[in-house]
């Protein structure tokens, strides 16, 4: 099996880290507007959460993966919610993906 030339990876995993802000940039700005509506703030992060959870369940290929992911997800909020507390930003948070 011939490795992929390092142009062509470096191309895919650029490609995904911009997917992955791009969905960041969307949930963030839906937040914003349920923080600017009158809903109940719990209930739609609670209905935002589940909707992804079933979507994440159902294109995983299996149940170990879909964790895995998960795990991944929280530590990237983990590691984020931590910056947000030592250093304020003023912009929407870290670019970087653990």
């Amino acid at each position: 099996m011939t490795p992929w030339p390092a142009s062509t990876l470096n191309e895919v995993e650029e490609e995904v880290k911009e997917d992955f802000l791009w969905s960041m940039e969307c949930a963030h700005e839906l937040i914003q507007e349920i923080t600017a509506s009158d809903r109940n703030m719990g209930a739609a992060i609670g209905g935002m959460l589940t909707q992804t959870l079933t979507a994440l369940m159902a294109f995983a290929p299996d149940n170990e993966t879909a964790m895995q992911v998960l795990s991944s997800c929280i530590q990237n909020a983990t590691v984020n919610i931590i910056d947000m507390k030592v250093k304020p930003q003023n912009h929407r948070g870290s670019t970087k993906i653990h």
